[in-house]
C-alpha cells in the first residue's frame, strides 16, 4: 500500500495573515519616523547654513559701512543704500530685527512647518544660532525667555533651620524657593545666588544655569531691552529708578509680554522677603564684590538698576544668544 504525501498548504491562515499585516505596519511606521527624523534634521541643517551665511553678509556690511552699524533692513530683492538683501532657501522666510541704534540685530528664519531658528550679534563679535519656540519672545533685536528660570534641586534657604545652606560649587545645581515652598518656585521661578547662577565663572554674558543657546543677560543687555521699550540711553545708563513706564511693561500683564512676576528675594542672612511687592533679577555683569541687577516694584512704573552683594538670592531671566 502506497502512502500518499499530503499536499502542502500554500496559503496563509487568518492568524498568519494578521501577523504579516501587523509586521508590515510596524515597518512602515519605522520607515516614516526615520524619514521624518532625517527630513527634520536636514531642514534644520539648511536653516543653520542659511543663517551662518547671512550672518557673514551682515557682518561684512557692518565692517564696510562707514558708520560701523548693522543694516537697517533686509530689503529684498532691491536693497537700498543702507539696507541689505538676504535670501533664504526655497520655502523659508526671513524676518530681520535691527536695533534702533544699529549696534545689534536679530535675523529669524522660519520654514513651512513653523520651525524657527535665529542668529544674533548682541555680544560682539560672537555669532551663535539658537532655536526659538513658544517659551521665547522676540523683542526688537533680542530673544527673551518668557518665564523666570526654575531649574535645580531646592535647598533650604532659611539659616538656622536644619540643613539650611548657601549655594555651593558642587555637583548639584541648587535653587531656593521662597519660604522653602516648592510651589513658589513653580509660580515665580527659583532664587539664585550670583555665583550659582553664573556656575562659578565671572565671564560677562556667561551661559551659567541658562539653557544651551542662551545666557544670563549682561547689564548692557538689560539696557538694550529698556531702550527698546522706550527708555532713553541716558536714563538706561543711570542708576536708581529710571525711565517712565518700562517697569509696568515688564511686569505681569505688561505690554512687553515678558510678564515678570514679583518673586521676592532671599536675603544674605537667609530670610525671605518682599514677595509680591518686589522682584530682583541678576545680570552677568559684576562690580567688584557685587553684581548688577534690575528691580521692579509693584507701586513704581520705572525700573531700578544697581549693584548688590552676590550672596543675595535673586531671580534669573535668560536671554537668547
Amino acid at each position: 500500500m502506497s502512502i500518499t504525501k499530503p499536499k502542502a498548504n500554500l496559503g496563509f491562515t487568518i492568524v498568519e495573515l494578521l501577523v504579516v499585516i501587523v509586521v508590515i505596519g510596524i515597518l512602515a511606521a519605522i520607515t516614516i519616523v526615520s524619514y521624518t527624523g532625517v527630513s527634520s534634521r536636514a531642514n534644520i541643517a539648511v536653516m543653520q547654513s542659511d543663517l551662518s551665511n547671512a550672518s557673514k553678509q551682515i557682518k561684512l556690511f557692518q565692517v564696510t559701512e562707514a558708520s560701523g552699524n548693522y543694516p537697517t533692513a533686509n530689503n529684498c530683492p532691491t536693497p537700498g543704500s543702507i539696507e541689505i538683501c538676504l535670501k533664504p532657501s526655497n520655502g523659508n522666510t526671513y524676518t530681520y530685527y535691527p536695533s534702533t541704534n544699529g549696534t545689534t540685530f536679530r535675523l529669524v528664519e522660519s520654514n513651512a512647518n513653523s520651525v524657527t531658528y535665529s542668529v544674533t550679534e548682541i555680544r560682539s563679535p560672537s555669532v551663535t544660532i539658537a532655536t526659538t519656540d513658544t517659551n521665547w519672545l522676540v523683542i526688537g533685536s533680542q530673544l527673551w525667555a518668557k518665564a523666570n528660570l526654575n531649574v535645580g534641586t531646592m535647598v533650604p534657604g532659611t539659616l538656622g533651620q536644619p540643613n539650611a545652606t548657601n549655594q555651593t560649587n558642587n555637583a548639584t545645581l541648587e535653587k531656593y524657593c521662597y519660604l522653602n515652598d516648592p510651589a513658589n518656585c513653580t509660580t515665580y521661578g527659583g532664587l539664585y545666588q550670583w555665583d550659582e547662577a553664573m556656575q562659578y565663572v565671572t565671564t560677562v554674558g556667561a551661559q551659567g544655569i541658562c539653557p544651551v543657546g542662551s545666557h544670563i543677560p549682561t547689564d548692557n543687555d538689560w539696557k538694550i531691552l529698556e531702550v527698546q521699550l522706550g527708555m532713553t540711553q541716558i536714563q538706561a545708563d543711570a542708576t536708581g529708578w529710571r525711565g517712565t513706564n518700562q517697569g509696568t511693561q515688564l511686569k505681569t500683564g505688561g505690554s512687553s509680554g515678558l510678564n515678570m512676576p514679583l518673586a521676592g528675594i532671599r536675603f544674605t542672612d537667609g530670610s525671605f522677603y518682599n514677595l509680591s511687592p518686589y522682584t530682583y533679577l541678576w545680570s552677568s555683569s559684576e562690580s567688584s564684590t557685587s553684581a548688577w541687577y534690575r528691580v521692579l516694584y509693584s507701586s513704581d512704573a520705572s525700573v531700578g538698576r544697581g549693584t548688590n552683594a552676590k550672596a543675595y538670592g535673586f531671580s534669573v531671566r535668560c536671554l537668547g544668544n
